[in-house]
């Protein structure tokens, strides 16, 4: 029994893709996602942490993406959240509670729009330690500031960091 659960346990985690109207793949994030060590420890931070889905049709050059962010406010304890689907709209919100967060995060997100009634994907989800706006405010400030070339190269490391954790799948859809 103990063996059941330690292979549970290190099961990989998967979304799922869901077929949508307008030859459109949309993607369900588990919440588990958020509590990888990694990503939990990123969130708690206060910084923004930013999510990249790329989808990449493997026959073909076609490819869709999407994007999450989230961060921790703690002076008023809610996450500030905001996610754009490859359909452009933008879902931005406040919320209060982990809970809400993880309903928030599974919700369907558009990552690829399909020419054919069928589909094979490879999807990778890339966790970086800040948003784009936070990165190019920051180049923005290196560039005007003519400070110390040691202070730019740190900033400029940081800005540059990898990524903190990333997950690949694969997935085939049908449309009907």
């Amino acid at each position: 029994m103990g063996l059941l659960i330690l292979a549970l346990a290190l099961m990989p985690v998967a979304p799922s893709f869901t077929a949508q109207p307008g030859r459109v793949v949309a993607v369900v994030l588990p919440a588990s996602l958020l509590s990888d060590r990694d990503v939990q420890r990123q969130l708690a931070s206060g910084l923004t942490t930013t999510f990249v889905l790329v989808a990449r049709q493997r026959e073909g050059n076609a490819r869709g993406a999407a994007r999450i962010e989230i961060r921790f406010d703690p002076w008023d304890e809610v996450w500030l959240v905001r996610r754009v689907g490859i359909d452009g709209k933008e879902d931005k919100q406040r919320i209060a509670s982990r809970e809400a967060l993880e309903k928030w995060w599974s919700a369907a997100l558009p990552v690829f729009s399909a020419s054919a009634a069928h589909v094979a994907l490879n999807v990778t989800l890339t966790v970086l330690p800040f948003s784009t706006a936070e990165g190019e405010d920051a180049r923005r400030w290196i560039a005007a500031a003519q400070g110390s070339p040691l202070v730019a190269a740190l900033i400029g490391t940081t800005l540059d960091a990898k990524p903190i954790r990333s997950w690949r799948w694969q997935t085939e859809v049908d449309f009907k």
